[in-house]
């Protein structure tokens, strides 16, 4: 296992370590330095996530587990659709796209040090940034976290980690590059897709196509 492959499976799951890993981890400073600072900042969160519950909260779960059920039927059946209009549409896409390929290696390479490195973000400013680029960022995509303005290749990103019914996806939104067309990407077991805008580029990157194509889906409703 190299460095790469094995912050690939910390970034997944730190609290499980397979024997692979952790006989990389044995052998590699920089990577136990790596899984550390990645478990301090999970023990952090779950400090931060630590509160009383409220009375009452078990009766509204179980509404609210009703209610997103039957949305949930809803998605799944325009996921369905989506695919099939994917597979309809793919030869006319673009593959491998360089700025794709990009957020790929943003994902693989640097974005669990932008989030290490990352200060508090202000919504405020991700809210003019959206509503100057024609971008919705609606409930249904899944939890949100705006980490930072990272200096991307293409340009400034605003970098979000979205946490989805299908995985974790990223989202990268740069006001200033253009986009003519949408465009795709495949590698290291990750799917991106790049969208024009009304003003800038979104680069969607996610472990498997659903994701991506999910993530699409509602950014475009």
């Amino acid at each position: 296992m190299n460095c790469l492959e094995f912050r690939r499976v910390i970034l997944a799951d730190p609290r499980r370590l397979g024997a692979e890993a952790a006989g990389h981890v044995g052998q590699c400073a920089g990577c136990k330095e790596f899984i550390a600072r990645t478990l301090d900042e999970e023990a952090q969160l779950a400090r931060a996530l630590h509160v009383a519950v409220p009375e009452g909260l078990h009766a509204r779960i179980l509404d609210a587990v009703a209610a997103a059920r039957g949305r949930l039927r809803l998605l799944a059946l325009a996921a369905s659709v989506l695919v099939a209009v994917g597979i309809a549409l793919a030869a006319g896409w673009k593959h491998n796209d360089e700025l794709a390929l990009a957020g790929i290696n943003f994902v693989v390479l640097e974005e669990a040090q932008s989030i290490t490195d990352a200060v508090p973000s202000d919504w405020k400013v991700l809210a003019r940034v959206t509503r100057e680029m024609g971008v919705s960022l609606p409930e249904q995509l899944g939890e949100m976290r705006y980490i930072c303005v990272y200096p991307f290749t293409a340009g400034a990103a605003h970098h979000l980690l979205v946490k989805t019914p299908l995985g974790k996806v990223t989202l990268l939104l740069i006001p200033d590059r253009a986009l003519a067309s949408r465009a795709a990407a495949a590698a290291y077991g990750l799917n991106a897709a790049v969208l024009p805008a009304a003003k800038g580029t979104i680069v969607i990157i996610g472990d498997s196509p659903r994701s991506v194509e999910r993530a699409e889906m509602l950014l475009k409703s």
